[in-house]
């Protein structure tokens, strides 16, 4: 197992530590995991969720949280303003850099990253990981998500429209009559 997992595991068990007080053992089965909608309007809870292990959510201080998303998820581009470790527990996922770069080879159970704060990066969680996937995510400086806009495809024309922008017509292009 390399250091960072023993970091992101040591921290875990430490963070679990303090979170029970002094002198107690904390357990808690995978079933038993209580689920938070990352989106508050998800009320059916169909997008990605979190169940905290140690720390606050709303806070800009040390957490830890397991990230379950569904089958096919896939997050967008987006920065986190705290370094993000991470551990698969569950499915196949990718993180990769950028959109339009390649997303590498899935990382399975076991598999660990560190994105650095600020890296616009993207995540997604294979169609293949039938029961969708879960990450342990540590997140030193609490946790945050600011999407990103998609650069424009790099052999785009540099006056070419935005994707859902309206277009004008040519000129001397035959209008439709109004009704």
């Amino acid at each position: 197992m390399n250091k960072l997992a023993l970091a992101v595991c040591g921290l875990a068990a430490v963070g679990g530590l303090v979170a029970a007080g002094p002198k107690d053992i904390v357990t808690t089965q995978n079933k038993d995991l209580k689920w938070t909608p990352l989106d508050p309007k998800d009320t059916a809870g169909k997008g990605p969720q979190v169940s905290v292990v140690f720390g606050d959510m709303k806070k800009k201080a040390p957490i830890g949280f397991i990230l379950k998303g569904p089958a096919g998820f896939k997050a967008g581009p987006h920065t986190h303003t705290s370094d993000d470790f991470a551990t698969i527990i569950q499915g196949t996922v990718h993180n990769f850099k950028a959109p339009g770069t390649d997303e590498g080879p899935g990382l399975v159970p076991g598999g660990t990253w560190f994105q650095p704060a600020g890296q616009v990066h993207d995540n997604d969680c294979e169609a293949s990981s039938k029961d969708g996937c879960q990450i342990f995510v540590y997140m030193p400086n609490g946790f945050d998500f600011k999407p990103v806009a998609a650069a424009p495809a790099k052999d785009a024309p540099k006056d070419a429209p935005k994707k859902d922008a309206p277009v004008a017509p040519k000129k001397d292009a035959p209008v439709a009559p109004k009704k």
